[in-house]
């Protein structure tokens, strides 16, 4: 529960410019002073009053734990991180969970997520999305410096950012039509501009970042502390309370908005994983998609499916707490990098060209003396022809049917895909399987639920358990031949 602001003194501006109290009984611990920078809808200043996704979900779930905080605002984000890590019963807020920062703080949450995108006031005809590589070329792109938004991009190699000390200075340059270009949280800038102003004046250009804000605790802070708040962080996610605080600050936001227990991922990848309908009405459906749902039920608790870019996905499910993407194969590269569920199913693959080519593909050297091989950028498939290197790569395409059309069109001249994917592309493009010839087989590997090593083990014992058991009541089968009637199962 929010209580009554105090005003501070204009002399300690630099480091908190207003206080709200969330002060509950506690034996185990002091009190936590939570912090956090201006970021709508997040954590701001409403009426006097600390508000927000963030500050609401942090304090109800410190109260519930029985955790004794004190709510503040700082004017650096730099300030308040530095003040986290070097601190003691510190706790800092809207904090993006990082490979990089995993082991300064201590974490629970998440309490929401951002997207992490590159905007442009006006319109010069990019067309959405524009590769990142492309990016690079941009005009001068507006960034606030040591954000998150803007270290992604340093690491991403950017070298056009024009950087401000704050998010207000960046977005008066953006709207004064100072710099064309922002790099910004998508929510954290519509909430900022003007109502109807994004939609009529400024163009989306790429999304290069999926994030997941987090409570960060400094290190003293103990674990059983910071167990109990993750574990009413949860009960909050279960009983919908989390999605009736992003009603409040964004009412037009779907419910899926908010992250779930656990963070699942996958991408457009027919017939395993894609998506149908828009807006309200859309869904994530799919084979994959039938039995990870089903496992979740088994569970008690059935999260969200996060439909994305296949190296985003694929990149977060590295490091986030409980966090999986599918459908994933299991390869010997990647067999140390994940926790296994599975098989949910094979992946048998082969390189195609089309039919009237003529071509033969029968060993390896074959397929490389060929003047190009599609495959989407940064799949098993990929991997495999860097690592036997394959010198006529083209990994442009970001999802399979988009690779599918670079063969059919005639921009390459071979495919490398398996077999159950190519059934489907072939289907519902309505190319004739008999206009392409199907080659050697590349691999035959088994495909799985691939979750973060910091996911419980538990829980991956727990997943593992009610798919065999799917297996051995039939349910599995029942999935199986829905999508694949007379396809071996894994």
């Amino acid at each position: 529960m929010k209580t009554k602001l105090f005003l501070i003194s204009i002399l300690t501006m630099v480091v908190l410019l207003a206080l709200n109290s969330c002060k509950k009984d506690s034996s185990e611990s002091n009190t936590i002073q939570v912090s956090g920078v201006e970021f709508k809808p997040n954590y701001f200043i409403e009426d006097g009053e600390i508000v927000g996704i963030d500050a609401d979900i942090a304090a109800k779930a410190l109260q519930n734990a029985g955790v004794d905080c004190n709510m503040s605002m700082s004017d650096s984000w730099q300030i308040a991180y530095d003040a986290t890590i070097n601190g003691t019963n510190k706790a800092l807020l809207t904090t993006a969970y990082t490979l990089e920062r995993k082991d300064l703080f201590k974490w629970a949450g998440p309490t929401s997520q951002g997207m992490y995108g590159i905007f442009e006031k006006g319109n010069s005809g990019y067309v959405y999305p524009l590769a990142i590589e492309e990016c690079r070329l941009l005009p001068p792109i507006a960034v606030v410096r040591n954000w998150m938004e803007t270290i992604t991009l340093e690491n991403l190699g950017f070298n056009n950012l024009v950087y401000y000390e704050t998010y207000n200075e960046a977005l008066d340059a953006f709207m004064n039509g100072d710099i064309s270009f922002i790099a910004s949280d998508f929510y954290h800038l519509t909430s900022e501009l003007p109502s109807g102003y994004f939609m009529s004046n400024v163009m989306t250009i790429t999304r290069y970042r999926t994030v997941y804000y987090y409570i960060a605790f400094s290190k003293d802070v103990s674990d059983v502390v910071v167990n109990k708040v993750q574990n009413e962080i949860e009960s909050l996610i279960k009983d919908q309370s989390t999605v009736a605080i992003v009603k409040e600050y964004l009412p037009l936001m779907p419910s899926d908005y908010m992250p779930g227990t656990i963070q699942l991922f996958t991408e457009v990848s027919p017939p395993f994983n894609y998506g149908t309908g828009q807006g309200t009405e859309r869904k994530v459906e799919g084979s994959s998609v039938d039995i990870v749902n089903e496992i979740q039920t088994r569970t008690g608790h059935v999260n969200k499916i996060n439909l994305g870019l296949w190296n985003d996905a694929y990149a977060i499910a590295q490091y986030l707490p409980n966090s999986a993407v599918f459908t994933t194969a299991r390869t010997p590269e990647r067999e140390d990098m994940f926790q296994w569920v599975g098989p949910i199913s094979s992946s048998r693959t082969y390189f195609y060209t089309l039919a009237a080519s003529g071509l033969t593909i029968e060993t390896l050297e074959q397929a490389k003396a060929l003047q190009s091989i599609s495959t989407p950028n940064g799949w098993f498939t990929h991997e495999f022809l860097l690592n036997n290197n394959f010198q006529n790569i083209v990994a442009t395409s970001r999802t399979s049917m988009e690779a599918f059309n670079q063969l059919i069109s005639g921009e390459v001249q071979a495919f490398l895909m398996t077999d159950l994917d190519v059934k489907w592309l072939a289907d519902i493009s309505e190319v004739p399987l008999s206009d392409l010839a199907q080659h050697m087989e590349a691999l035959n590997i088994k495909d799985y639920i691939a979750f973060s090593l910091n996911t419980p083990a538990s829980t991956v014992q727990q997943w593992q358990n009610n798919l065999d058991a799917m297996k051995a009541d039939g349910t599995f089968e029942t999935i199986w031949n829905k999508w694949f009637n007379g396809v071996p199962m894994p």
